[in-house]
């Protein structure tokens, strides 16, 4: 059921599409499989070794900065999260396509995991952390980045914009209380998926699709501004060396400084012996 006018739109729930429901499959499998070893093992042997262990991360563990995000703490985590997963990341997968949705959940999955590492590198004791929830929270700034002005039912109750809503959650992040909550990881999927919208729409942009990066294009781009500066600096030469060529022509080699006669000799060898 939804209600739309201009700039904003009431709903309770996206169509959900086939990306957002195989990460949610994948969710719920993994978390099916933690309660199995728990049960049968009577051991935490999948979060001691995919949930995100910074002493592991520092030993080589690397794997640990995305596979945490797969593992939940309790039933009411997994939902909370696979809840968010569906209602605001359908829309931005539609838009995105699979492939950038998919570069967005793992890049703030692993920036989630990298602020976690940080956190304890800098003496801020954060333990085994597991859930989807630095996804979750990069999704959210992304959602309210790309539609600010829309309207949600928080609790299905108060109706808010979107971009109030987001920078509540995000004030929540940072006054959370509990030793149980992932600050750190929340903080660093937030700031992931600020990052990934201003890469893909411009610091300056407003709403616009996410197209699919690649290296390839990127180092494309990198090479042509090389090649663009290269030939800046050769024209600046070639007017440098004009001018003290026709010094030399009214006033003769004598009237050039050890430096107009070094460069005029370095330009000559660079930009004119080719």
């Amino acid at each position: 059921m939804a209600s739309r006018t201009p700039g904003y739109e009431l709903r309770f729930g996206p169509p959900m599409v086939p990306v957002v429901r195989t990460l949610i499959f994948i969710n719920v499998i993994c978390f099916i499989l933690q309660l199995l070893t728990k049960l049968t093992l009577q051991s935490p042997l999948a979060e001691l070794y995919f949930g995100l262990s910074p002493e592991l991360v520092f030993r080589g563990w690397v794997w640990q900065l995305v596979s945490y995000a797969f593992l939940h703490g309790s039933f009411l985590h997994i939902l909370f999260n696979m809840l968010s997963l569906w209602m605001f990341g359908s829309e931005l997968a539609e838009m995105w396509g699979e492939r950038a949705f998919l570069k967005f959940y793992f890049f703030t999955a692993f920036l989630g995991g990298i602020g976690t590492i940080t956190a304890q590198f800098f003496g801020i004791p954060q333990g085994i952390v597991v859930g989807a929830s630095a996804s979750i929270y990069g999704l959210l700034v992304a959602y309210g980045m790309t539609w600010p002005n829309r309207e949600l039912l928080v609790f299905l109750i108060f109706p808010m914009r979107a971009k109030y809503f987001v920078m509540i959650v995000m004030l929540m992040v940072l006054f959370a209380q509990g030793e149980r909550v992932a600050h750190f990881a929340h903080l660093g999927g937030a700031i992931g998926g600020v990052i990934l919208m201003k890469l893909y729409t411009g610091w300056r942009g407003t709403k616009s699709t996410l197209p699919s990066w690649s290296l390839s294009r990127y180092l494309q781009k990198r090479r042509f501004m090389r090649y663009q500066e290269e030939m800046a600096k050769r024209e600046n030469a070639k007017t440098k060396v004009d001018e003290l060529l026709e010094k030399i022509s009214k006033n003769g080699m004598e009237s050039l400084s050890r430096k107009e006669r070094k460069f005029l000799n370095e330009a000559s060898q660079k930009y004119f012996n080719e």
